[in-house]
């Protein structure tokens, strides 16, 4: 089931690859949060350490991010990469059948 406007998928921004950057977790990842249990149905993006999260779920790890943007990308390089996340996470979506 593809993303729909009764249960879109989370919009990826600036902030949340930014959060990912800066996490002072062991291996931060950006991950979906489907919510509690195993049946939710509210998706968010969160960064958690890659450890903690089930792979599934794992959108993006910093070290990724690093090798796509740099050492220390500006708000213009990480915002022209954003679709590439997003589209991601909306197939991420799609496959958990939200």
């Amino acid at each position: 089931m593809e993303p729909t406007v009764d249960r879109p998928a989370p919009q990826v921004t600036v902030t949340d690859i930014r959060t990912l950057l800066d996490s002072s977790a062991e291996l931060p990842v950006l991950y979906i949060n489907y919510g509690p249990g195993d049946g939710g149905t509210e998706a968010e993006l969160d960064v958690w350490a890659a450890g903690l999260v089930y792979q599934a779920d794992i959108v993006l790890t910093r070290a990724t991010a690093l090798d796509q943007l740099g050492e220390e990308p500006n708000s213009e390089t990480i915002a022209a990469f954003l679709p590439k996340v997003q589209k991601a996470v909306d197939q991420m979506i799609s496959v958990r059948g939200m």
